[in-house]
């Protein structure tokens, strides 16, 4: 039995991925036996508490802005979709555009893990994608274990010009500095990657652990009627893609769910629209799942068979994860230029009318399934 702390990255960006994957990482630690906290910020994606013990941690703030400027700018940013115009070429950049890489973010982030190791004394601390958590456990002399992805790495793509907050805090305890700020995932004694060789081949020794986690108990023979739509944050406005996915959809014999936090609960015809959905008991009975090619998105829909119309806009991440899939048959990529109702209307007939899509998305589901997931972790605790 070990003490384990997980350490989501935090974001004021609409995000469910790290703390999703903490919370079923927590869960499936707890069912071996193990003990866990989270360290965990109160940012928008942590709206109600955890059954875990939590350890408060700082929330970046954009860009390394003042806190009241960041927390009103980039929330309307993202509604009104202008970060949608923003190309991301690497994780660094997402680390530094959040704010997570800034110097006194660093800091105080680092301070924070610190202390709640002090109070939970954990014998793993683990780096959901957080940067000061690895800090942390090297301070500390901690093991770490830590989530990564084949595009986070350095040698993926990197901008070594944005390491220089984190070489101030290495420098400053008498660490190693780094060339680039991802060089630090390289850190940790185990590398856990929620994915499968055939999306993501790594070539260093990493522990492959599939989906995350497992699909809800569906009918053998689930009824098939629903379109799902998700864009997340920074890639496609709200009010956008309800008006887009309106007009090519609307006369499809679908039940559309449209999900996007900051959208009003209504409905309009066979549109159904609203901050969030059940998508856990929706994809199981989904012929189409439109999203923007965030990790946890694409491993939900292949799990469940459900192929897959990708708008991954500017980010590299997203434009990775796309890529894959569509080079697998498991779906089609569109740019976020084209995302106009003859293009969404044509693409997605082009899916739902070609049957090896779903075949296809069905066959990588399956693989991402035979592997332990986030019990995995625990079996190397």
């Amino acid at each position: 039995m070990s003490r384990v702390l997980i350490v989501p990255m935090a974001a004021m960006a609409q995000t469910a991925g790290s703390l999703g994957r903490a919370i079923t990482l927590a869960q499936a630690l707890e069912s071996k036996g193990h003990i866990v906290s989270l360290c965990v910020a109160s940012d928008v994606n942590h709206d109600r508490p955890t059954s875990f013990k939590e350890y408060p941690l700082e929330t970046p703030v954009p860009l390394g802005l003042p806190a009241f400027i960041g927390m009103h700018t980039f929330p309307i940013a993202q509604k009104l979709g202008i970060t949608a115009n923003k190309e991301v070429k690497s994780f660094e950049e997402v680390l530094h555009l959040t704010g997570n890489i800034d110097y006194r973010y660093l800091k105080e982030s680092t301070e924070d893990i610190c202390d709640a190791a002090s109070g939970f004394k954990p014998d793993v601390i683990y780096s959901e994608f957080s940067i000061p958590a690895i800090i942390a456990a090297a301070l500390l002399g901690i093991r770490c274990f830590a989530t990564v992805s084949y595009p986070t790495r350095s040698s993926f793509a990197s901008e070594p010009s944005l390491a220089h907050g984190v070489n101030r805090i290495l420098k400053e305890n008498d660490l190693p500095e780094v060339v680039s700020t991802l060089d630090l995932f390289s850190l940790p004694e185990k590398k856990f990657v929620p994915s499968i060789p055939e999306l993501e081949p790594w070539e260093e020794e990493v522990v492959y652990c599939g989906a995350w986690r497992k699909p809800a108990p569906a009918a053998s023979s689930p009824i098939r009627d629903k379109i799902l739509v998700y864009m997340g944050s920074g890639n496609i406005s709200s009010l956008a893609m309800v008006r887009v996915i309106k007009e090519a959809l609307a006369d499809l014999p679908y039940d559309v769910f449209i999900a996007g936090k900051d959208l009003r609960e209504m409905q309009d015809g066979n549109m159904h629209i609203a901050p969030s959905f059940d998508f856990a008991k929706l994809l199981p009975e989904s012929r189409l799942f439109i999203n923007h090619g965030g990790q946890n998105s694409i491993v939900d829909g292949l799990i469940n068979r459900v192929p897959m119309l990708i708008c991954p806009g500017k980010v590299f991440e997203r434009k990775y994860n796309a890529s894959g899939v569509a080079k697998l048959g498991a779906g089609l990529t569109m740019d976020t230029d084209k995302f106009e109702p003859k293009t969404i209307r044509n693409l997605s007939s082009c899916i739902l009318e070609d049957p090896s899509y779903a075949s296809n998305a069905a066959s990588l589901g399956k693989k991402l399934l035979s592997y332990g997931g986030a019990a995995e972790v625990a079996s190397l605790l």
